[in-house]
């Protein structure tokens, strides 16, 4: 058994804010996201009183027990899990308690259901997108025909754009993250993609590339700004926003031109990897479980070829 060095008496929340402190060197949104957590979820709970030297595994299972029967999405348990679990390997290796086995602590996780649009709204989504084109518009085609985040497209300068190949290149997305100096509540800033994987080359469809040729402009300048200008996602949803009401498509949010890309790739059979690979992700899984859910037309056709192939 390791022995403890520090005779402190430590609290839990002492723990969290000093591994919180030894990661200022991760990104800023996930620090700020990290910082947000703990203040909201655990700051005012039991758990953030326990002395460190006197926690268990009970507590932890406890303290998610209550989070699942106030129905908190899965996103959020699985970032506070993170979040708890390193800070006790921290406060392990550092000598501030005992080891705390968490490894078996899994989360219930339920099927989300993920919103796309039926072949009939997106013909007519594409029908008014086409329509007196504006680069605003010729963006929202793009997320629909390469499934990228509005992150993503808002960070896109024309040097990204490699009309000879047909293709993109995604190395930058603009986030909005909490003012440092708080003369504002929120910036925004350029930032690396999500993941490594998420920096990634994306064929372009011709007909989209033609579309932007038109509306080439310096190479320094992002596509939405038209300018060096940081262009705020936010705009790019209001105006996706706004198409939708336009169209009479009921409203739904931004990222359903990804899952909408998602799945009619895998109707159109493009294999996994690749769409795995378009979309950023680490791994052909986290494809599977998160954006590609078969429509009723699939499960039809499946049935149906299972019919046909029984009665041969």
């Amino acid at each position: 058994m390791k022995k403890i060095i520090s005779r402190k008496r430590y609290k839990f929340i002492n723990i969290l804010n000093i591994w919180l402190n030894s990661k200022r060197d991760i990104k800023i949104q996930s620090y700020q996201k990290y910082e947000m957590l703990i203040k909201n979820y655990i700051y005012n709970e039991y758990l953030s009183d326990v002395p460190i030297q006197k926690l268990t595994k009970n507590d932890i299972i406890l303290f998610f027990q209550k989070l699942q029967n106030n129905n908190l999405s899965i996103s959020i348990q699985k970032t506070l899990l993170y979040i708890i679990k390193s800070a006790i390997n921290y406060a392990y290796k550092n000598k501030y308690c005992y080891y705390i086995d968490l490894t078996d602590i899994k989360l219930k996780i339920e099927n989300k259901t993920i919103f796309i649009l039926s072949k009939e709204e997106q013909n007519i989504l594409e029908i008014v997108l086409k329509e007196n084109t504006n680069i605003r518009k010729i963006c929202l085609l793009l997320c629909l025909y390469t499934g990228i985040r509005v992150g993503e497209a808002s960070g896109l300068k024309w040097e990204d754009i490699d009309f000879s190949n047909k293709s993109l290149i995604i190395k930058r997305t603009i986030i909005r993250v909490k003012n440092q100096n708080n003369t504002t509540k929120t910036i925004l800033m350029e930032s690396t993609p999500k993941s490594e994987t998420s920096k990634r080359i994306i064929p372009i469809p011709n007909f989209i590339i033609e579309m932007l040729r038109k509306f080439k402009q310096n190479d320094n300048y992002y596509l939405l700004s038209n300018s060096e200008k940081l262009y705020d996602p936010r705009y790019l949803e209001s105006f996706y926003n706004r198409i939708l009401k336009k169209c009479n498509i009921k409203n739904n949010k931004f990222h359903t031109l990804r899952h909408t890309f998602a799945t009619r790739s895998i109707e159109s059979k493009m294999d996994i990897k690749t769409l795995s690979e378009i979309l950023g992700h680490s791994s052909i899984e986290i494809t599977l479980k998160l954006y590609v859910h078969p429509t009723y037309d699939m499960k039809k056709k499946s049935i149906e070829s299972l019919v046909q192939y029984m009665t041969i």
